[in-house]
């Protein structure tokens, strides 16, 4: 407001003043004029008198001194100008010989001519004229002219200067208004840095007036610290540049708020007259960096702590998020995965184009399942959860949350197959029962009948085939159990190397000649524990299926090692556990598996064998054997390639190896033995073979009539031999309601169901003895021999008695 007051204070003042001086030149230029003029005229007057005066002397040159009147007469002929005038001739000694006029006063101005006779000067004519008469002139001109100039450069432009001074107030009002309104502060700084102007938002920003701000430094707003950054952003600004900074203003009360600073140059007149600042508190903004960055800092450690797999990827798949999970599973840092492409990087050839679903494709959140390949080579079985990113409603990127179903996937398989152990086990218990109750009393009178012909009976042969049918068949029942993993079996410390020799000739003959036999043993062999009826048939079985597999002939391979399985091997084979093994591998040049074949030649009953060549059984035995004792089978096989299985058996510990080897006794004894069997052919065939040996027989076809015998205190028994499963009264039961009739005595249970039956109905307690049907006479009379012979055994009636079933 000031600087407009003095501008318009100064534009009145100049026009003021070009108003006298316009006034003053036009009376000046007309006395310059004018008595240029004057001069003139009186220099050509003067010449002309002179002349006309010297025509005169010309004539009398002695005597033209004395014509007074005639020279006065002369002097008097001038123009009509108006202009007093005085006219004189003075000869050369100065005196004056004629004029005309009177006298004037100053100011006047006079010219003379000399007077020439003969060439010499004789005398002088001068004339001198007033001024007064000019400077009147002039002065009226003066008047004229000063309102001449009053009028153009005061009256006229006066309304002009008038509207021309309020459109600068009003821009200098609106100016004000604008930076009085800003919500920013904004200072006006003099090229040396001096405050010039601020608004009231500075003023509050700061904590001083307005007044004490203007003609102060610029550094009475900043501290020491940001003195020198805030000089060296103006110092740019005096070059012409533009600079935006954040810093810190120092208030009033020595407080700082942070702010961000833009400085720009103030240009007038083409020149740099300035430099104006904008000051922005950032307080706000700043907190909310704060809180966008904590709240940033806090989501990442939620995304880093979660304990499922979490991707970023854009359009085209490139990863621009990698959690810590993902980092263990892949086995990549984020460092090494972000800016790659996912789908290239970690998809497994089979599951690439399963992996691209999870490309975002703006549908909504979308489950799948897939495989990836860690940096190791191990594959991963991921399950995903995909949810589409989108900005401004067009998709940008995926968001993908994924488990690792590995494991998961393991135990589904690994129950599958228990499933189907479990259905043909339970297919395998039904029948094992009767079936080896059958094969019990054609087994054992099979014996019987054998010992009373001798060897040179011509029923001898017969009674061989009879015999080996029914081993055949018991062996078909122990395979059923075998691959149900049901079957009582008598592990055993076992060298592969020892067992392979000893049924080397067993295997020579039952895959034939066409067929090569090579063993190949590894030295140090680590001991295994298993019992070696079941290594038996593991042997024959993969033999027989080799021999198959090669009908124009081949060579079949047997080989041993020591394998030290570790946790990324157990990756990529469901069964496998980490630890010492010691390996069985069966190889033969056959034609070969395919893939789809590999898959299924475990699962019971499944055959590539014409009808009647093959029961199924024969590798689901394998499996079941080697699965039961703790190891796993891998198979490797190609069309045309032959094929190999490795078997991997746990090895035993060294503490473990020691091992007693007796030899049983002859089947000769003596004693009392109450058989209790509900099954009449089998108790009679019991009965039979226990009196061949020579044991006194009492037969009971009930538990109640076992019981009814035990309370005959006249009747004398060493050994109940009783089957387990029987109506109205299970074995156990009777076992117990005896030891309180007859304390101390020992029971033998004998049974044809499968070892888990057996066991549900407290069997397999420790302390109490078992046999499998079907028996031979040997196995018989050895399990009765240990039990007699044993001062430990505990009668059965202080074993924990199970509910009748």
């Amino acid at each position: 407001m000031q600087l407009s007051r003095t501008n318009s204070r100064f534009t009145a003042h100049f026009t003021v003043a070009l108003a006298f001086v316009v006034g003053l030149l036009f009376p000046l230029g007309y006395f310059v004029l004018s008595y240029q003029y004057a001069i003139g005229s009186l220099e050509a007057e003067a010449e002309i008198n002179a002349r006309i005066v010297a025509g005169l002397i010309n004539q009398n040159p002695e005597m033209w001194r004395y014509e007074h009147e005639r020279l006065e007469s002369l002097l008097s002929r001038r123009p009509q100008n108006g202009q007093p005038e005085v006219r004189r001739i003075i000869d050369t000694l100065g005196e004056e010989v004629a004029s005309s006029g009177q006298a004037l006063p100053d100011p006047a101005i006079s010219r003379s001519q000399p007077l020439l006779d003969a060439g010499a000067v004789v005398g002088r004519i001068e004339i001198r004229r007033s001024l007064v008469p000019i400077l009147e002139s002039a002065g009226l001109v003066a008047l004229f002219g000063l309102g001449l100039g009053i009028l153009v450069f005061i009256l006229l432009p006066f309304r002009a200067i008038s509207q021309a001074a309020g459109q600068l107030e009003d821009s200098h009002s609106f100016l004000t208004r604008v930076m009085e309104g800003s919500t920013n502060a904004i200072i006006v700084l003099e090229l040396s840095g001096i405050i010039e102007m601020v608004n009231e938002r500075c003023a509050a920003l700061s904590g001083h007036a307005r007044e004490d701000l203007q003609d102060q430094p610029i550094d009475l707003l900043f501290g020491p610290e940001t003195e020198a950054r805030v000089r060296q952003e103006l110092q740019a600004v005096l070059y012409g540049a533009e600079t935006k900074f954040e810093c810190d203003l120092l208030r009033r009360d020595h407080s700082t708020v942070p702010i961000s600073c833009g400085a720009a140059p103030l240009y007038q007149e083409g020149h740099l007259a300035g430099i104006v600042l904008t000051v922005e508190d950032i307080r706000e903004r700043r907190e909310a960096a704060e809180q966008l960055k904590r709240a940033k800092e806090y989501t990442e450690r939620l995304i880093q702590a979660a304990s499922v797999i979490i991707v970023g990827l854009d359009r085209q798949g490139v990863v621009t998020l990698v959690n810590r999970t993902a980092e263990e599973v892949t086995g990549y840092q984020a460092a090494e995965l972000v800016g790659l492409n996912w789908f290239e990087t970690v998809a497994s050839g089979e599951s690439r184009d399963a992996l691209y679903d999870l490309r975002p494709s703006g549908a909504a959140a979308s489950v799948s399942e897939s495989q990836i390949v860690a940096k190791s080579g191990s594959l991963h079985t991921i399950s995903w959860r995909t949810s589409t990113i989108e900005e401004n409603g067009e998709p940008v990127g995926t968001l993908c949350f994924g488990v690792d179903v590995t494991e998961h996937k393991k135990v589904e398989a690994q129950l599958r197959q228990s499933q189907k152990m479990e259905s043909i086990g339970q297919l395998a218990g039904g029948v094992a029962h009767d079936f080896n109750n059958m094969l019990s009393v054609i087994l054992g009178y099979t014996q019987l009948c054998q010992m009373e012909a001798g060897e040179e009976s011509t029923l001898s042969p017969y009674l061989q085939e009879i015999s080996k049918a029914g081993e055949r068949s018991r062996d078909m029942v122990r395979q059923l159990l075998a691959f149900s993993r049901k079957e009582l079996i008598s592990p055993k410390a076992v060298n592969l190397n020892a067992h392979c020799i000893a049924t080397e000739k067993t295997l020579g003959r039952l895959i034939g000649e066409e067929v090569t036999l090579s063993f190949l043993p590894s030295t140090n062999l680590w001991t295994v524990k298993i019992d070696p009826s079941q290594l038996d048939q593991v042997l024959m079985n993969l033999a027989v299926n080799a021999r198959d597999a090669m009908p124009e002939g081949g060579t079949l391979t047997i080989e041993t090692a020591n394998v030290s399985i570790g946790e990324e091997f157990c990756r990529y084979h469901l069964d496998a556990h980490p630890g010492d093994y010691a390996c069985l591998t069966v190889r033969d040049t056959g034609i070969g598996m395919d893939r789809e074949l590999v898959r299924r030649i475990f699962e019971p009953f499944f055959t590539t064998k014409e009808i009647g060549k093959g029961t199924g059984l024969g590798l689901a035995t394998v499996y079941g054997i080697v699965t039961q004792n703790g190891g796993f089978i891998e198979v490797q096989s190609e069309p045309g390639e032959g094929t190999a299985f490795l078997i991997r058996l746990p090895r035993l510990p060294e503490e473990n190896l020691a091992e007693s080897h007796e030899e049983p006794p002859k089947p000769a004894g003596s004693g009392a033995v109450l058989v209790v069997e509900d099954d009449t052919m089998l108790l009679s065939m019991a009965t039979h073979m226990l009196e061949t040996i020579g044991y006194r027989v009492t037969r009971a076809t009930s538990p109640e009539q076992a019981l009814a015998l035990c309370r005959e205190q006249e009747t004398c028994f060493d050994l109940v031999l009783s089957d387990v499963v029987m109506p109205g009264m299970n074995g156990k039961e009777m076992a117990r309601h005896i030891a309180e009739l007859r304390p101390g005595l020992k029971v033998l249970f004998m049974s044809g169901y499968s070892t888990e039956i057996v066991a549900e109905r407290g069997i397999m307690e420790a302390g109490i003895h078992f046999i499998q049907k079907p028996f031979d006479m040997n196995v018989l009379h050895r399990k009765i021999q240990e039990l007699l012979q044993d001062p430990q055994v505990p009668a059965v009636g202080s074993l924990t008695p199970l509910p009748p079933s």
